[in-house]
């Protein structure tokens, strides 16, 4: 939720402001000892990092010190984290193995081990598309600074001794196979819940309870640690242990449950405010001053905590509930939580539902007595007593039903990403009207904040053409100002050359175009064009149609009735299909077919060919239309021109010949292709060609998203990256 840095440094100026009214010294020197020590603790990070991460892509062999809960094994991919001996740095490790029985060894190692590895070393990669999950401070996050990707499974020699924290994660991935012996979703919970382990099979209840705006719920997880005290301080008194020393043995234990359960922002809240409250009588604090030393220990374990929504929401969330009038009804409580996480909600997940408001009223009685006790008691019991684990299974499946049933039901809003200013602004007036929750008028104020935002978002007076960088594949995306249409050519794709195919819930699409449309506040598509049938073209297809409403498609004539088509499509909420040739009536305004001239097989050779007018420049479109085809339209079209030419076949040499070159004499080509992609995409000819005619290249391989904001007579091209990022990803004619 933190913007730019003048407007940060704004609202450190204005919170300084606020504490010097006050006029207690103690209180002032706090609050600038612990600024400056996330000021320095954010740049020794931000040293740390340049430090530790390798400027380029090279071939390396090294030893890695690889704990057994950092192993994760999917969909034929095994991948790790551990520290490169020699230089102490933390690595991501990745390689595929084929065989199902190696895989079932990784899953069973369990003990700290030395692989020796050999492969190529890079830095983990940025978000190259706006909006788009940032990987590389994921990782960060976790100290992870460089990706190997191996050319062979690793040779690995186990550890015949270790430490107590190697002990630790070791006692983690016992407990993870323990509860992977549970049924599903009561394995899951146990995971996330108890070690902090994401369960893939969890995946779509998380984004169901996103969308519910509960996930604050899972942030403020802390509940199960006061919990589990309560239930430990139970069982001292039971054994007739003094009270005293029941707490200093929680005091002691509770920092290694810490690194047990994977050390997650809302855990590190919950264990210091826990450590503090255990405290309370020899230091004399109240609860804020545990979630005032909570925060400092958190800045200090990870500087970035307050950039993550799991960070935002836990600490926020826990100081409402410390200063919150204990007056307040269970009903208002839960409404007043809901709102004050919707800013941090909507700056990272863009949509939100109206049953937000409500839910978490019978929500939170139901995690802190029912859910949390029930989940904690099965994992405690489940080797003795699996009918208490099973009774407690059949409670998550129906809360789980429930969840998804409330999720579908209508009221979701694609509400879109506030920015950096709004984001701010939204969440000062909701602090305000929490602080004075009784008077109509504030809350009035905010929901017309809120209608501001949501109009600003939504009907922006600029459009915009926009080559997402979806990888080897085309995906381009089409808003007219005041988004009065939106239309899509191509939808990306992979072909996964015998590799499982992941699940379109989770394939690239998810995370690049509809993200990037929802980030917009855009939940619908009016034509999606799809040039031909090859998969880095249409391959996304069926992910899309899943997460946004689309009216129509628009394919080449003769690709309508193909099974490559139909399969995609299916049968649900099934869009209007149009088979078009150049004679076909323009569907939207704003595009004109220029090819196929006849029905045929949706092959390289029928691409459809679409230009359209924007800002002031022509565009052309060709898909992966070859020579031969391009000369035939020039031929169809003796004057036709473009200022802007996608590139045919993302730069191969099959396409862009010279004639078409200079007919159209185009001031810019976009190329879009994969980084290191198989096909050696764009080819060196075509660049040199391109330069030979001083058109100016934008790949997504270099620039990563390609954006062309434009106005009726004028645009101008934005780019997520500024172009010397990543040259160690790009081939040697787009580096010279």
């Amino acid at each position: 939720m933190l913007g730019p840095q003048p407007i940060f440094w704004l609202f450190v100026a204005y919170l300084l402001l606020r504490v010097c009214c006050l006029r207690q010294p103690v209180v002032l020197v706090t609050c600038c000892l612990s600024l400056l020590l996330a000021i320095g603790g954010c740049r020794a990070e931000q040293g740390l990092i340049s430090q530790r991460t390798v400027p380029d892509r090279h071939p390396v062999t090294q030893v890695v010190r690889v704990r057994p809960d950092d192993i994760r094994v999917q969909d034929g991919f095994v991948t790790a984290t551990g520290i490169d001996l020699r230089s102490r740095t933390r690595e991501a490790l990745i390689f595929s193995v084929r065989d199902a029985a190696m895989l079932d060894q990784y899953r069973q190692l369990d003990r700290p081990a030395n692989w020796h590895v050999t492969g190529m070393i890079q830095p983990v990669m940025p978000a190259t598309n706006e909006n788009e999950f940032a990987l590389r401070r994921y990782y960060q996050q976790r100290r992870v600074y460089n990706q190997v990707k191996l050319d062979q499974p690793p040779l690995i020699t186990p550890l015949t001794s270790w430490g107590l924290g190697d002990q630790c994660h070791r006692w983690r991935w016992q407990l993870g196979n323990y509860f992977a012996v549970m049924p599903e979703p009561l394995a899951g919970y146990c995971q996330q819940l108890i070690i902090g382990q994401s369960d893939p099979s969890n995946e779509s209840t998380m984004a169901n309870v996103k969308r519910l705006g509960i996930i604050h719920l899972f942030c403020i997880s802390g509940m199960h640690v006061v919990l589990l005290i309560a239930i430990l301080r139970w069982v001292g008194v039971y054994l007739w242990l003094d009270r005293e020393m029941v707490d200093g043995l929680l005091i002691l234990a509770l920092p290694f449950y810490l690194v047990i359960a994977g050390g997650a922002p809302s855990l590190v809240r919950a264990v210091i405010m826990a450590e503090v409250g255990l405290l309370r009588r020899v230091l004399g604090t109240d609860r804020l001053d545990g979630w005032a030393v909570s925060l400092l220990v958190g800045i200090a374990w990870e500087p970035a905590v307050l950039l993550s929504l799991g960070g935002q929401l836990s600490y926020l969330l826990s100081f409402l509930l410390q200063v919150m009038d204990r007056q307040v009804t269970a009903l208002r409580q839960s409404i007043l939580l809901s709102v004050a996480s919707l800013p941090a909600i909507l700056s990272y997940v863009f949509e939100f539902h109206w049953l937000s408001l409500v839910i978490s009223y019978p929500m939170i009685p139901f995690f802190s007595v029912a859910l949390f006790p029930l989940v904690l008691i099965s994992a405690g019991t489940y080797w003795a007593l699996p009918v208490i684990g099973e009774l407690t299974n059949q409670v998550l499946l129906v809360f789980q039903r429930l969840v998804a049933l409330a999720a579908d039901l209508p009221g979701e809003v694609v509400f879109g990403k506030p920015a950096s200013w709004m984001g701010i602004g939204l969440f000062l007036i909701t602090l305000w009207v929490i602080s004075g929750y009784r008077h109509a008028r504030r809350w009035g104020i905010l929901s017309l904040a809120y209608l501001s935002c949501f109009t600003i978002i939504h009907l922006p007076p600029n459009g915009e053409v926009t080559f997402v960088d979806i990888g080897q594949g085309d995906c381009i995306i089409i808003r007219a100002p005041f988004n009065r249409r939106v239309m899509m050519i191509d939808t990306g794709g992979k072909l996964n050359f015998g590799h499982q195919r992941p699940a379109s819930g989770r394939d690239v699409a998810t995370r690049t175009s509809i993200n990037y449309l929802k980030s917009r506040g855009i939940d619908h598509i009016d034509t999606i064009y799809l040039s031909h049938r090859d998969a880095d073209h249409i391959g996304y297809l069926p992910t899309v149609l899943q997460n946004m409403r689309v009216r129509r498609i628009a394919v080449p004539a003769g690709m309508e009735k193909q099974p490559v088509l139909t399969r995609k499509v299916g049968t649900v909420n099934q869009p209007q299909i149009i088979p078009v040739t150049d004679q076909h009536p323009s569907i939207d305004p704003e595009l004109r077919i220029l090819h196929p001239f006849a029905p045929g097989e949706a092959q390289n050779g029928d691409s459809m060919v679409l230009t359209g007018c924007f800002g002031g420049k022509r565009f052309i479109f060709t898909g992966d239309l070859d020579r031969a085809g391009e000369c035939a339209v020039l031929d169809h079209y003796p004057q036709l021109h473009a200022d802007v030419l996608k590139l045919g076949h993302h730069g191969s040499r099959t396409a862009s010949a010279d004639r078409f070159l200079d007919q159209l004499h185009p001031q810019w080509g976009i190329i879009s292709a994969g980084r290191f992609n198989r096909y050696h995409h764009p080819n060196d000819e075509v660049v040199a060609s391109l330069r030979q005619r001083q058109i100016q290249i934008l790949s997504t391989q270099q620039y990563g998203m390609i954006r062309y904001v434009y106005t009726p007579h004028h645009g101008r091209f934005q780019t997520t990256l500024k172009g010397g990022e990543l040259k160690w990803t790009l081939p040697n004619c787009l580096n010279n």
